[in-house]
């Protein structure tokens, strides 16, 4: 089943029903949100939606109390990932190499000949700038609330990883991020990396500890002094057909969590070297699902 608010969503023409619900703005999204599940015995909800998830993670209880499991992080650790300064100070003390990074007013010399402008609650890329020390002044009216980070030199790659609702790490798939448009990856292949596997069990494992369940999505570059960590998104990601194509079931697995039934880790279980190329599809309706 889908819910959005645009009867044209692709989602809600490929699932087997759709429901209508207001913007996340609207004071009864929430209400009419668990109204749809109640009425149709919905046991798991999957948020994809970034400016969704604090809402959600907020009303968690809620949704809980009513027989429904959310596929989502606690609050802390949701609103942690939606404030991106917030993300790269914690994960600094917890010993997770992040971008140097800085806020307008607080910004020391000498900065780096380069650097990334980013707003501190984005999402998709949007109002992201790489910028030059000497326009920095200039660029920055055009970030809402930015943050300054150091650019970073390497490869690009995103981790998709899931967790248990206990915070246990059942799986990740790392894959090269080779081509993205609009901070959505269009060309991807899974990675056949040992040598990271041990920067990545620590990173999840700070994860778990600040409050992070189900899926995430990780990013990261792969820096000449090692990888350092960008952002962790806490829902499933853009890339995760791929994941999924490489042998990471999450959908089925996280079903099987929401069942109570157990599932195990299957770590280091992913076909590497797998490449993913997207493409646009149309779909024709005679009607609209509302």
């Amino acid at each position: 089943m889908a819910a959005d608010r645009d009867p044209l969503a692709p989602a809600c023409a490929l699932a087997d029903q759709a429901f209508q619900v207001p913007g996340i703005d609207h004071p009864d999204y929430i209400q009419h949100l668990l109204a749809i599940a109640l009425n149709h015995g919905v046991g798991l909800i999957v948020p994809t939606n970034d400016f969704e998830l604090p809402l959600l993670a907020d009303q968690a209880e809620r949704f809980a109390a009513a027989g429904i499991q959310l596929a989502l992080s606690g609050a802390g650790f949701v609103h942690l990932c939606r404030d991106k300064w917030q993300l790269v100070q914690r994960l600094r003390l917890e010993g997770i190499p992040v971008p140097a990074s800085w806020l307008p007013g607080q910004i020391a010399s000498p900065l780096p000949d380069h650097l990334f402008l980013k707003p501190r609650d984005g999402s998709a890329s949007l109002d992201s700038y790489p910028c030059r020390r000497e326009d920095l002044e200039r660029m920055l009216s055009l970030v809402p609330r930015p943050l300054v980070q150091e650019f970073l030199e390497g490869p690009e790659i995103s981790v998709d990883a899931l967790l248990d609702f206990q915070g246990r790490t059942l799986h990740f798939v790392p894959r090269e991020r080779i081509r993205t448009l609009a901070g959505e990856v269009v060309e991807s292949v899974t990675l056949d990396r040992p040598d990271l596997e041990p920067w990545l069990e620590q990173v999840l494992a700070v994860c778990s500890r600040l409050g992070a369940r189900g899926p995430l999505t990780i990013q990261a570059f792969l820096t000449p002094g090692g990888p350092v960590l960008t952002e962790v998104n806490p829902r499933i990601g853009g890339g995760f057909p791929l994941a999924r194509a490489a042998g990471g079931d999450y959908p089925a697995w996280l079903l099987a969590l929401a069942r109570g039934q157990a599932v195990e880790p299957r770590l280091g279980q992913y076909r590497r070297g797998l490449y993913m190329t997207r493409y646009y599809s149309e779909l024709f309706l005679e009607s609209l699902p509302w």
